[in-house]
């Protein structure tokens, strides 16, 4: 009797645990009961064959004999990547703005621009913390900082999905980030290279991003990482996606395979033995759609022909196909994708002919849009031209525009002081927009024609290209210099195109690519005063560069309006405030390169060198001053259940208004764990006249305080540093006692 009562007992307990979880599931997925009921009617009449096809990603998914519409997925990092549609800044530089708002905004008119596209389903943010200056998806990401991260990224899942009751409503789209996990510091820098990394480091730096776009923004959807983590391939690793994503995250949404990755699982990693059991290890994992681009309906999609008669064998579980099947046709009617203007799209019926192509999948990067699977609203070109799209890319390009180095002052330019202006450079004059774009943006200003339009009638523009980034030919900087000779000022225009830095392009180097260095030193050498521009996508080689040029100014990839905004800057109509979320490291020898690495054992001592990189993580000038004075805590000692603040003046003692972005960092000074030198723990931007103070106010709460250790987060109490200013360097500080 008393077993009896036991197995009672935990059997009710075990129901107890599964209501919650549908509890959680049915929360994070508002899907009413009458679609929910419509669902299941829809799954019961489907057969096997058109179960399998609503788990197609990027592919015809619709189904005319059932009425079911087909959803649309896309790619849009900084702008939907399809014609004409608005650039913004690329997601390395956004990050830069260190503006949450800012980065709501943009995303809320991408997801506008998509859904008038006819795409549903974005496949952004990319949540890496990147640690791996030589990794060619740098620029994908927001920082080297889990927190900053996190705030960044659910500000831009906000900002795709809706809040309230906007919130996958028409002018909204599914949200997607990935990659799931530990993609910013892969082994040598190379894309989809393994990771082996402690629990320890992915609950402290790589799933916090993760953490809180499921928490706190119910990001729709997740990409799982090319990559295997710790020996297991992330595609079919139940204990990140179910084990941590799904039970201690509580995520409810769709997870979408990144390109052929399932496939890889077996025919790459080689853990698996045939492609039942790939499918099948895939689906208990929770991946419930496919992405294999260009790939038509055939053994090279896993979730196509093998899925189907792996089922229909018995192989593999009906019950697995159903659940997959089930979330994505919840997404489908929470989207109202039955009301779009041509619902249907293409549906499944060119599996029954058997003339399946690469064309059947369309191109991500489609340069038309009566290309995409969906066909765009009629009204799309009123919201894709949409004036204030531009207005706010031209914003987002200001806020996010870095000053690294203002010798003497010499910007902003005074038009008194210079009456020739050479603009050189393989950046000055041509498209730079960085990685995942649109082959054909709605245009872009270049650097020469934003000077050009500004400098005005009293000054001279002079250019030349200097050098080609890829193949350089002989000579080509002697032409330069023939030019930067003639000039008051030489502005040189360097960095990256698309074929160093980008997806699958990772370099054994930093250093400028090409000859961009022997350009610089060689103007440089003239003596004339030289402003560099920066316009790349991974942490560049420039201790030279701060060492000998008169300033530097740092757009990573700026968008549609990046001349504007540089020549703004230029010549003063605007003060730059952007602050770099990576550390730039001096060369690649120095990388891994992040600010809040572990108290190490012992000072390290470099033979003919220095430890210190050339710029910090948060760095960042302006042309104006900042003074931070009276920083104290609303109380000095606090415990788990209090919200503690800290607070400092702020104070514009220079002659220009001008932005600073305010920095916390938090330092646990005696833990049973060795714990990083810094972490930034909140910030935020202010704007002041000259002469104006403003005091700011940061919250300190726990989560600020707590560490991963056994299996689970904790504080410990004790003292703890809280350093607030200007940067991860330039910090005052203040103490803080944690009682228990």
């Amino acid at each position: 009797m008393k077993k009896k009562i036991i197995t009672l007992v935990v059997l009710c307990l075990q129901q107890l645990m599964a209501n919650a979880q549908n509890s959680r599931v049915d929360n994070y997925l508002p899907v009413s009961v009458q679609s929910r009921q419509k669902i299941e009617k829809l799954i019961s009449l489907m057969t096997v064959e058109e179960k399998a096809h609503q788990l197609a990603s990027f592919y015809p998914n619709a189904n005319q004999r059932l009425n079911i519409p087909h959803m649309q997925a896309g790619e849009a990092l900084h702008g939907v990547v399809a014609s004409g549609t608005t650039s913004f800044p690329e997601a390395i530089a956004l990050g830069g703005s260190w503006d949450t708002t800012l980065v709501e905004s943009v995303a809320t008119a991408i997801a506008a621009e998509a859904r008038a596209l006819g795409v549903h389903q974005c496949y952004t943010p990319m949540l890496g913390v990147q640690r791996e200056a030589r990794w060619g998806r740098f620029e994908e990401g927001y920082a080297e900082d889990p927190y900053l991260v996190s705030r960044i990224g659910v500000a831009f899942i906000n900002g795709l999905q809706g809040r309230g009751l906007q919130r996958f409503d028409k002018n909204h789209v599914v949200a997607t980030a990935k990659h799931f996990v530990g993609d910013g510091e892969p082994l040598l820098g190379e894309n989809g290279a393994a990771v082996e990394i402690s629990l320890r480091s992915l609950h402290e730096v790589h799933l916090p991003p993760f953490k809180a776009a499921v928490e706190e923004a119910h990001v729709g959807a997740i990409m799982p990482a090319h990559h295997s983590l710790n020996g297991v391939p992330c595609h079919i690793n139940t204990d990140m996606l179910i084990g941590v994503l799904k039970n201690e995250f509580g995520f409810g949404g769709l997870i979408v395979s990144d390109n052929n990755d399932i496939r890889w699982v077996q025919d790459k990693f080689h853990v698996t033995a045939s492609r039942d059991e790939t499918i099948t290890k895939a689906l208990e994992a929770g991946v419930t759609t496919e992405l294999a681009w260009q790939q038509p309906w055939g053994n090279l999609r896993m979730y196509g022909p093998d899925l189907i008669n792996g089922v229909k064998s018995g192989k593999i579980p009906m019950a697995l196909l159903d659940n997959a099947v089930r979330k994505v046709l919840e997404f489908k009617f929470l989207l109202n994708l039955q009301n779009e203007e041509n619902p249907m799209g293409k549906d499944m019926s060119f599996m029954e002919k058997g003339t399946g192509s690469k064309d059947d999948g369309a191109d991500v990067f489609f340069s038309q849009i009566n290309k995409s699977l969906s066909s765009p609203r009629k009204n799309y070109l009123s919201v894709i031209n949409n004036k204030a799209h531009d207005t706010l890319a031209l914003n987002a390009a200001r806020k996010s525009l870095i000053l690294l180095k203002n010798s003497n002052n010499i910007l902003p330019l005074k038009s008194t002081d210079f009456k020739t202006i050479a603009v050189i450079g393989p950046n000055a004059d041509t498209v730079r927009l960085g990685t995942y774009s649109t082959t054909e943006p709605k245009y872009f200003v270049t650097v020469r024609q934003g000077i050009e339009k500004l400098a005005g009638k009293n000054i001279k523009v002079l250019y030349d290209k200097g050098t080609d980034i890829q193949n350089p030919k002989p000579g080509s900087i002697t032409q330069a210099l023939t030019i930067a000779k003639q000039a008051d000022i030489n502005i040189l225009v360097l960095g990256d195109d698309a074929k160093t830095v980008m997806e699958n392009v990772d370099r054994d180097d930093i250093a400028l690519p090409g000859q961009q260095q022997q350009l610089l030193e060689q103007v440089t050498a003239l003596g004339k005063p030289v402003v560099l521009v920066l316009l790349h996508g991974r942490p560049p080689g420039i201790q030279w560069a701060k060492e000998n040029v008169s300033a530097i100014l740092d757009g990573w990839f700026l968008g549609q309006n990046t001349g504007t905004a540089i020549a703004e800057a230029i010549f003063g109509k605007i003060n730059p405030a952007g602050k770099l979320t990576v550390t730039y490291p001096r060369n690649v020898g120095q990388t891994p390169a992040y600010y809040n690495a572990l108290t190490p054992g012992r000072p390290r001592e470099l033979w003919q060198a220095s430890s210190d990189p050339t710029y910090p993580f948060g760095f960042g000038l302006s042309y104006t001053k900042f003074k931070y004075t009276n920083l104290r805590l609303a109380k000095t000692t606090m415990s788990d259940n209090d919200t503690n603040y800290a607070e400092v003046t702020v104070t514009n003692t220079g002659s220009m208004k001008g932005d600073e972005i305010v920095q916390m960092y938090i330092h646990d000074e005696i833990a049973s764990l060795t714990r990083p030198v810094k972490e930034l723990k909140g910030f935020q931007r202010v704007s002041l006249l000259p002469g104006q103070s403003k005091n700011i106010i940061i919250p300190i709460t726990k989560k600020a305080l707590e560490f991963w250790k056994d299996g689970k987060w904790i504080t410990e109490a004790g003292s703890f540093e809280v350093m607030v200013g200007t940067n991860s360097v330039e910090l005052d500080t203040v103490k803080l006692t944690l009682t228990k």
